[in-house]
């Protein structure tokens, strides 16, 4: 995998014409779904390549005792659910349609309907079996849009004893929910990975997640399969350079990359104590979709460190003007924490008490010395950059300016002005 483009976040799995809309998106499933648990009033979630769709899934779905609202346009990344959204409708329960990352909910009873993109299943068990043998032990990751088609995939390769599928929660906050969504590799064991799906961000986050294992993928729109090199991608050696930039920087906005999964607060208020432990100031920042020209206006801010799911975390920097760095990155930046075979991009992972512990740092300066109440005292902060500013936006000046004279202005279009000279060669309307 080349590290030289790295895939939109809204970037569609599905690049064709969805000719069968209720197969497609398991209508069927959803009916049922709503009706068993007795939902009256239901979120549809779609990101941007499948809203063409909502208006015909809409009214399928709508029938006289369940009413239903369209989301669109997140506020942050389409395969996070977007619980804020649908709260405000107060709606009881959300299906989200298209690619997810899979990521806990917060509270919201939510339905994951992936789609189910053709993938020709006799193609992938050939390529599969033509990489590994009977006695390797295999974790097979299906890209979301393509995980239907596992049941298939597992009748085919019984013969393969040690083969696992990475499962995807179909429900969450209900009680059909599962928290597995692993397969059953164990710990120590030693296991390669074979990954169905397009080159994708999901991609990428599965390879820089398993650095210590042979990942293999195999595309279904072009039916090749090929081993994954994380030493060519260039997108590991930028985010080095990143880990560099920021330990330089006095000042640090953790960016608010959703607002949807569980514990991101605590992993919020973790990177709090990261940033303070280091000596170092923060802002809280919430700017929906970051683009570089949203981060610019911060520009007493040095670095950014995303907070988000796995694959909203992944950001190519290449076009903003400060670097953005995951919280597994922060934390090497900051405390010294040492840089694993397999990267950290699950920030809830780092909640996990067996990493590594972050001293709280308290602002009550009772039973500090002198110096270190100094040192606390002396630090930058945004307020005293923001009052060296030479221009520092527009003023109203109010009362100190005298009003300005109105004059009439001129009358006609740009072709000709009434107040224009005789002989004028352009053309009058």
């Amino acid at each position: 995998m080349s590290g030289e483009h790295a895939p939109s976040l809204e970037e569609s799995p599905a690049t064709r014409v969805i000719t069968n809309v209720e197969e497609y998106f398991e209508l069927e499933s959803c009916r049922a779904w709503c009706d068993d648990n007795q939902y009256h009033n239901v979120a549809l979630q779609f990101p941007d390549y499948l809203l063409a769709y909502s208006p015909m899934i809409y009214k399928a779905l709508t029938t006289s005792t369940t009413r239903f609202h369209i989301l669109a346009d997140t506020n942050y990344g389409a395969c996070c659910v977007d619980e804020v959204a649908a709260q405000r409708l107060s709606t009881q329960a959300i299906i989200h349609f298209g690619h997810s990352c899979n990521s806990k909910v917060l509270s919201l009873p939510t339905l994951f309907i992936f789609g189910r993109e053709p993938i020709d299943v006799d193609s992938m068990v050939q390529s599969f079996k033509q990489t590994f043998s009977q006695t390797d032990h295999v974790l097979v990751v299906f890209d979301s849009v393509y995980y239907h088609s596992r049941s298939q995939f597992i009748s085919a390769v019984r013969c393969y004893p040690n083969v696992s599928i990475r499962k995807y929660s179909r429900e969450q906050n209900t009680s059909n929910s599962s928290d597995d969504t692993t397969g059953h590799m164990s710990g120590n064991e030693e296991y390669a990975i074979f990954y169905v799906g397009t080159e994708s961000l999901a991609l990428t986050n599965c390879i820089l997640s398993n650095g210590s294992r042979k990942v293999w993928s195999y595309d279904p729109s072009t039916k090749e399969c090929r081993l994954e090199s994380k030493s060519v991608n260039k997108m590991l050696i930028k985010r080095f350079s990143n880990i560099e930039k920021i330990k330089n920087c006095k000042i640090i906005g953790i960016l608010i990359g959703t607002l949807g999964i569980k514990n991101f607060r605590e992993v919020i208020d973790r990177m709090k104590r990261v940033i303070k432990a280091a000596d170092k100031k923060f802002y809280i920042v919430s700017i929906g979709k970051p683009n570089p020209p949203k981060l610019a206006n911060f520009a007493e801010i040095g670095a950014f460190v995303m907070v988000g799911c796995p694959e909203n975390s992944l950001l190519d920097c290449t076009e903003f003007y400060q670097p953005i760095v995951t919280p597994y990155e922060l934390e090497i930046a900051c405390v010294d924490r040492p840089w694993e075979i397999d990267y950290i991009s699950d920030c809830s992972s780092l909640l996990d008490s067996k990493y590594i512990d972050i001293p709280s740092h308290d602002t009550n300066t009772d039973g500090m010395n002198d110096k270190a109440i100094e040192k606390f005292k002396s630090l930058d902060i945004a307020v005293n950059y923001l009052n060296d500013r030479t221009w520092s936006g527009l003023q109203q000046r109010l009362g100190e300016d005298e009003p300005a004279v109105l004059k009439q202005g001129q009358c006609g279009i740009a072709g000709f002005y009434e107040d224009e000279p005789e002989g004028d060669t352009r053309v009058k309307s």
